[in-house]
């Protein structure tokens, strides 16, 4: 006799999700920061950003996915190994060493294949392979955030990305279903860039896009004002990045041709952190660069001072 299937109610799948997003974010923001505080990077790559990087970055990421979709699996499987690879060897070979790093990278990516090919049709295998996935998305998120900020990103360049991918969001994931696509396309495959969890029969994810935005916005805010500043950013990430974007689907239905909820998480954390930072730049003044931050003594001043001449002093008679 077949069991029936009820369907679960659209609270509890927003709650779980809500959840799902605000662990994940904590745990690769507080990552990013310890990592900002205690980890220099040798030779930051990526040299000092201004605007024109950050157009160049976003038409890397609006092109990205065209190629991938025209690619055939196994290509894109390899593109991915090797963005994985140099993002966990640039970030963590400071702390491991060349040998200590390789390894590393080894047996993340040897889990994450046996588990992709070994441990799918069932409900404990599908979450045996989103904690794997999620740890390696996690670590390399943490990674590329430093990269970007170490190599001179600020808090003005995220907040324009994070604008930028907010107009991205809608077109491809919601008129234009190429996110959607693409997650169908690759979800049972190696490396898939997504941190999530499978309950019951549902899959609850964030993309790696995502949590590296809302990982950027957080640490480029302590880095430009500190503590207080980082705090703002927390809480904007929280409320627009985990709770709007888990119970939008009240709103809206923003389910695909296979049921799958795709939500554009980007079109409601963009222009939010855009308007703190404009509050933040007003409020605190000018944002400390890269240098400034490191010569601060515990990093916590709120916006770097600027000197003033002394008075001149009265002439004598």
């Amino acid at each position: 006799m077949p069991v029936p299937i009820f369907p679960i109610p659209m609270w509890e799948v927003s709650l779980t999700l809500f959840c799902v997003i605000t662990t994940g974010v904590i745990v690769i923001c507080a990552g990013a920061l310890a990592y900002f505080r205690r980890v220099r990077m040798e030779r930051p790559a990526v040299g000092t950003f201004n605007t024109r990087d950050v157009v160049i970055l976003l038409i890397f990421i609006g092109v990205l996915p065209f190629v991938y979709g025209w690619l055939p699996v196994p290509l894109v499987t390899c593109l991915l190994a090797v963005t994985f690879a140099s993002a966990l060897y640039i970030g963590y070979r400071p702390l491991l060493g060349s040998v200590g790093i390789w390894l590393g990278i080894g047996l993340l990516f040897g889990l994450n294949i046996w588990s992709s090919h070994h441990v799918m049709g069932t409900i404990p295998g599908w979450q045996v392979w989103y904690t794997e996935q999620s740890i390696m998305v996690g670590l390399g998120v943490i990674a590329v955030c430093n990269l970007y900020l170490q190599g001179g990103m600020k808090l003005r360049h995220v907040a324009w990305l994070s604008l930028g991918l907010a107009f991205y969001d809608v077109l491809f994931a919601a008129y234009y279903p190429l996110t959607g696509r693409l997650l169908a396309r690759y979800i049972t495959h190696p490396l898939t860039p997504v941190l999530g969890m499978r309950f019951g029969e549902v899959d609850y994810a964030v993309g790696l896009g995502d949590l590296l935005v809302y990982s950027l916005f957080f640490v480029a805010a302590y880095k430009a004002y500190g503590a207080r500043a980082a705090a703002i950013a927390a809480g904007v990430i929280v409320v627009m990045g985990g709770f709007a974007t888990a119970f939008i689907p009240f709103l809206f239905n923003l389910q695909n041709a296979n049921l799958d909820t795709l939500i554009p998480a980007q079109s409601l954390f963009g222009p939010a952190a855009f308007v703190a930072y404009l509050w933040m730049k007003r409020h605190y003044g000018r944002e400390r660069t890269m240098a400034e931050y490191l010569a601060s003594q515990d990093g916590s001043a709120v916006a770097p001072q600027v000197e003033q001449a002394p008075a001149p002093e009265p002439a004598s008679i």
